[in-house]
């Protein structure tokens, strides 16, 4: 199968104009039927940046707001998180994208949305999201530590911090947010 690509940085400027819904959708296929994109199995993506911070997807820590998703869009992040693992982020996104249509409060869709953003180079798009998964649905040690690397990676010390705080008594997450503060407080 043929995939889609397109430039990150096409991506990038489509992506923070109006990132949230259908405008970008439509954006996005306005890309395509305008001849922006290249059709080749040999086509890649560029290559995202070297990080130090590099955020891991937690299906597991996920779970809960998958959970309310009806059975077809269950499978839509299913396929989508095959894209992901399979790094077609392009096409995972305008899977998500969909999916953040019909479920716009549903922090599992945004934290994978904001890592397929991550992948693609758009930080301020990833950090949106990364923050609205935080502030949707209950307390998750795992979506903080998310938003804190997120926010690291965007140079948001503020933002770090405070979800730094909010985990740093967590058995799982808060060795990791440790070391990510002593990195903050190294970052000049």
């Amino acid at each position: 199968m043929e995939a889609a690509v397109v430039d990150a940085g096409m991506i990038m400027n489509i992506e923070t104009r109006d990132f949230a819904g259908r405008t970008s959708v439509l954006l996005l296929l306005l890309g395509l039927a305008s001849g922006l994109v290249s059709a080749s199995p040999q086509a890649q993506p560029a290559a995202a940046p070297s990080r130090s911070v590099q955020p891991v997807l937690n299906l597991k820590a996920l779970a809960e707001p998958l959970q309310d998703l009806t059975a077809e869009e269950r499978n839509s992040v299913d396929a989508a998180y095959r894209l992901i693992r399979q790094k077609k982020h392009l096409l995972a996104l305008t899977s998500l994208t969909s999916l953040t249509e019909t479920n716009p409060k549903n922090s599992a869709i945004r934290v994978l949305r904001a890592y397929v953003l991550l992948e693609l180079g758009n930080i301020t798009g990833s950090l949106n999201d990364a923050s609205f998964a935080e502030e949707s649905g209950g307390r998750s040690a795992y979506r903080c530590w998310f938003l804190a690397q997120v926010a690291y990676l965007a140079g948001d010390k503020p933002l770090c911090r405070r979800e730094i705080g909010h985990i740093s008594h967590n058995p799982t997450y808060g060795p990791k947010a440790e070391k990510l503060g002593r990195k903050l407080d190294g970052a000049k």
